[in-house]
């Protein structure tokens, strides 16, 4: 065992407490055999798995990401398996639901999406989608993916096809939260999380994040409302599905690490800002106040999972490449910053705290 393996885990020692979120979490799945879900690189379907079902239309596939049909690249921040749908010519599209009960007040859905074009230009909207279920018929909504240009179908864009204020269903693709959701690279993956507000009826927040950089951007969502609009009224839903359309065949949409929360305090955040070599700006948010929380460093991403004492299990999204334990701090009231002196040999290098008790984990931030 390594010198600064064993730092992480005194840092960690005396914990006693799982990952934080995994207590609110009503769904979760990595489509990992340990999810219960079998996969092949041809694809297994997914029907009857974990209890997803086609509604209609032809089955999404659980899919190994080493030597996948598709030719889907690795997730930097998933595991061994994932899964996608192809759309075929309508109407024979690609879908999985799963029921399940859903937060009663307020929910956070998470997932990681990479979208793929097998076909010839032009290509065909809708490439895929996200959606509360049943739409209609609940409180719900689609967060759709298309192309820009079906003519030239090298990008896509994220955007939420709600309902306005008065309960009419949006025209065209929806609202677009920001530049940040469109324009994104083909065979490239990108979290996507999204904050709804049942007892207002609304989207209120959307987050994506580069798996490859770890960029988030956050922004609010305004007059992003689920079926009813304003005035609500609808039951609450009872499933989720994921989708791949398209009147013609080759669109390909892969997911993994879907998760289904309840609403809670804000997320565990951390950034980085600065000159290096020279002076830069931890800054973190979201924190358990009065905690200690340990200043992780690695030259690369991954997902090192700790494999013993009391944070065992909790995974990071750092890799092995010079990892180490480089401080640690308090919390304070929750949020706060730190300056340090960054040297050359951290520059480009990525920093993620984890807090404790509870080994809760920020986001990964690159220092600059």
């Amino acid at each position: 065992m390594s010198k600064r393996f064993t730092k992480i885990l005194v840092v960690c020692a005396g914990s006693g407490l799982a990952l934080g979120s995994a207590a609110l979490a009503q769904y979760d799945t990595g489509f990992e055999t340990s999810d219960g879900i079998t996969a092949s690189p041809t694809g297994t379907p997914l029907t009857g798995q974990d209890g997803f079902y086609v509604p209609s239309g032809v089955d999404y596939w659980a899919m190994t990401y080493a030597g996948n049909a598709f030719g889907f690249a690795a997730n930097p921040q998933g595991g061994d398996q994932f899964a996608a749908g192809q759309g075929l010519a309508g109407p024979n599209y690609s879908r999985a639901q799963r029921d399940m009960t859903w937060p009663a007040s307020s929910a956070t859905m998470s997932y990681d999406v990479a979208c793929l074009y097998t076909g010839q230009p032009p290509a065909s909207n809708n490439l895929g989608s996200f959606s509360i279920q049943p739409y209609p018929g609940s409180a719900s909504a689609i967060h759709l993916f298309s192309y820009p240009d079906i003519n030239n179908p090298t990008a896509w864009q994220a955007t939420y096809l709600a309902y306005n204020a008065d309960g009419t269903v949006m025209t065209g693709v929806g609202v677009l939260p920001g530049p940040e959701w469109t324009g994104l690279a083909m065979n490239h993956w990108y979290r996507f999380d999204t904050d709804v507000d049942f007892a207002t009826n609304q989207m209120v927040e959307a987050s994506i994040t580069d798996l490859t950089t770890n960029q988030t951007t956050t922004v609010a969502l305004t007059g992003v409302y689920l079926e009813g609009g304003s005035a609500g009224g609808r039951p609450h839903p009872t499933g989720f599905r994921m989708f791949s359309g398209g009147g013609l065949a080759g669109n390909v949409v892969g997911f993994d690490n879907l998760d289904i929360s309840a609403g809670g305090p804000p997320p565990y955040t951390c950034t980085i800002t600065g000159v290096c070599p020279g002076q830069v700006t931890l800054a973190w948010s979201g924190a358990q106040p009065s905690r200690q929380q340990g200043i992780l460093f690695a030259s690369n991403t991954g997902n090192f999972t700790i494999q013993s004492g009391a944070c065992a299990g909790t995974q990071l999204g750092l890799g092995t490449r010079n990892l180490r334990l480089y401080n640690t701090i308090g919390t304070g009231s929750g949020s706060g910053s730190v300056n340090a002196q960054a040297g050359q040999g951290s520059c480009g290098g990525f920093v993620q705290l984890i807090q404790v008790p509870g080994c809760e984990t920020s986001n990964v931030a690159q220092v600059p």
